[in-house]
């Protein structure tokens, strides 16, 4: 059974430096990192950049947004489609114009980080379902609360893991790539200079086949 894809998985390319580029109308930015060679899209401000050219393996020079051309700079990020074990990942809920498809392994972790965000009690057919990552969101967290804020990952992780094997346990046809072997946190830290958690989770189907998501809210 194909699924319709709602949730876009983008891998984030490190990212190092920036300045304004100098005597460039109109205003751009010069970015520092890596792996810049497989950029597919810069996002300044949460904004796409209408245009950007690759210098080098780690150098992109990208358009600043009008919008944004006002603003400070806040946020930069360039982002990659081909996926990477050791990046972080962007994930966000996309359905646009045309309806696409998805199944295997993309629809496996599409059902996991949906379920891993969802808060218990927001569906009202199946008030239990929900790993209750989102509700961490927002959260006042303070420097001194790294074992706790790892503690609500570790939780929100089994609790999905296990919420999806007992459901497939059911399901009699299921394709070996979308049926869930098992699901582990391989990582979790939090900064506490900018309160940003960053979970990585890996997660392997009955095929054989794995994949990592890279987290970071």
């Amino acid at each position: 059974m194909i699924d319709l894809k709602v949730l876009k998985i983008q891998d984030l390319l490190p990212v190092a430096a920036a300045e304004f580029a100098r005597g460039i109308s109109p205003l751009s930015v010069v970015i520092q990192g890596e792996d810049f060679d497989q950029a597919t899209q810069v996002l300044i401000n949460d904004v796409v950049a209408p245009e950007y050219m690759i210098l080098s393996k780690s150098r992109i020079i990208a358009e600043v947004p009008s919008s944004e051309r006002s603003s400070v700079v806040r946020k930069l990020a360039v982002i990659a489609e081909k996926p990477s074990a050791s990046r972080s990942s962007l994930l966000h809920f996309d359905v646009g114009m045309s309806i696409k498809g998805i199944k295997g392994l993309e629809k496996l972790v599409q059902i996991f980080c949906k379920l891993l965000l969802q808060s218990p009690g927001s569906d009202k057919f199946s008030p239990e379902d929900g790993g209750g990552l989102l509700s961490a969101v927002g959260k006042n967290i303070s420097r001194h609360d790294t074992k706790s804020v790892q503690a609500i990952v570790v939780s929100a992780v089994n609790r999905t893991r296990d919420q999806i094997l007992a459901k497939q346990s059911r399901i009699n046809r299921l394709p070996s790539d979308e049926r869930l072997l098992t699901a582990r946190l391989d990582a979790v830290g939090f900064d506490p200079t900018t309160t940003t958690v960053s979970a990585r989770i890996a997660l392997a189907a009955v095929s054989g086949r794995e994949a990592v998501a890279n987290l970071s809210f």
